[in-house]
């Protein structure tokens, strides 16, 4: 089984059918982790309805000059 980790930003709606494709075994793996660049991001409630970790990466921060 392969580990998953999903990237969003917005709805989620992407996570949502590799969840269903797990859950069904269309897709063997597992997520892992979903990882958001969007604190206020849709998709980190559905991550949280699946007891998915989420990550948020603030990428303004990652990019700014020191």
């Amino acid at each position: 089984m392969k580990k998953i980790v999903v990237m969003i930003s917005g709805s989620g709606s992407n996570l949502e059918a590799i969840i269903k494709a797990c859950n069904t075994k269309n897709i063997n793996g597992e997520i892992v982790c979903v990882i958001s660049n969007n604190p206020d991001a849709y998709g980190i409630e559905r991550a949280k309805k699946y007891s998915i970790p989420i990550k948020i990466i603030d990428h303004k921060e990652l990019f700014k000059k020191r």
